[in-house]
């Protein structure tokens, strides 16, 4: 049920040949992992595969490839409208940018439901220094969010909110270490929290968020403007923000925020006994029902202040 290639020559990714036999209509999952397949050779395996009768494919997982430009983005496009039926699309460790990805939004709406965009280089700004999300230059708190960012393609923003629009039923996405700016991650995550409706996880390790907290106020503040379905009484909405560097002065921006989220996770981010005082205050007023603090720089008395504000027997801390 599964047509796997990994660590396979490019020349040799013939999806006819591995299929053999098997009638395509039993294919559940594709998956071409360390392959150097670039955008090139993606779009002539794409045209294979819509050769194909594809109705039980739910798995496209093409991570840690060389996948990058608007070939590969078309590509995937017809993919998604070729095979309607796919849910979980792995993209991570590629050299995929946002604008790439265009050319979904311009498609019926697809059944994604988990989309990982991992350690690609999705919105790097002109005259950016970072090479890397783990290697950012350090801005100040208070700075405009656009101060020397050039806007370039988020000019206009539409097209941002359309690709996401054109999976309405997406729950998960993992952004960690994508190397994104700031404009384009607020952007980003105000499309995938209001156009999402249903969305339940969105995970940012690793984006050096500790050094933008202007980016990270507006993406809290953000949140308070999702529309919740009839059905939830409660926001849904898990927000990773692991290995940031956030700090005491990340919690001061998350407890001053407007954020409305369902649960945190705040773990490996050097959070002192004077983050968690202001986490206790905070925690009864969020709405927050589960918090991760797992490897944080606080002591007894920070772990005594935060169990303090709820009975042992219904804490989520």
């Amino acid at each position: 049920r599964e047509i796997s290639f990994v660590d396979v020559e490019p020349e040799d990714l013939i999806i006819t040949n591995m299929l053999g036999e098997r009638d395509s209509r039993t294919i559940e999952c594709l998956r071409i992992n360390g392959c150097r397949m670039d955008g090139k050779i993606f779009s002539a395996i794409v045209d294979e595969l819509c050769t194909l009768d594809l109705p039980s494919l739910h798995t496209v997982d093409v991570s840690k490839n060389q996948l990058g430009g608007p070939a590969a983005g078309s590509a995937l496009a017809k993919l998604l409208s070729h095979a309607s039926s796919i849910r979980f699309l792995s993209l991570g460790w590629n050299y995929l940018t946002l604008a790439d990805l265009k050319d979904i939004g311009l498609n019926a709406p697809c059944s994604v439901t988990s989309l990982d965009l991992r350690s690609n280089p999705l919105h790097v700004p002109k005259n950016s220094k970072r090479s890397s999300s783990t290697k950012t230059s350090r801005r100040s708190s208070s700075a405009s969010l656009l101060d020397g960012e050039d806007s370039d393609i988020f000019a206009s923003t539409e097209w941002v909110y359309a690709l996401i629009d054109s999976m309405p039923n997406l729950t998960h996405v993992q952004l960690a270490q994508a190397n994104i700016g700031d404009k384009a991650l607020v952007v980003l995550m105000d499309a995938i929290t209001r156009t999402s409706a249903c969305v339940e996880y969105v995970g940012l390790e690793w984006l050096g968020l500790g050094s933008r907290l202007a980016a990270l106020r507006q993406i809290l503040d953000n949140t308070a403007l999702v529309h919740l379905p009839e059905t939830a009484d409660k926001p849904a909405l898990h927000l990773n923000l692991a290995a940031n560097n956030l700090g005491d002065a990340g919690v001061d921006v998350l407890t001053s925020s407007r954020a409305r989220i369902g649960s945190l996770t705040l773990a490996c981010n050097f959070i002192t006994e004077r983050g968690t005082s202001m986490l206790a205050k905070w925690l009864p007023l969020s709405g927050i029902v589960s918090l991760d603090l797992s490897d944080n720089y606080f002591g007894d008395q920070g772990i005594i202040s935060l169990l303090a504000i709820y009975p042992a027997s219904k804490s989520g801390v």
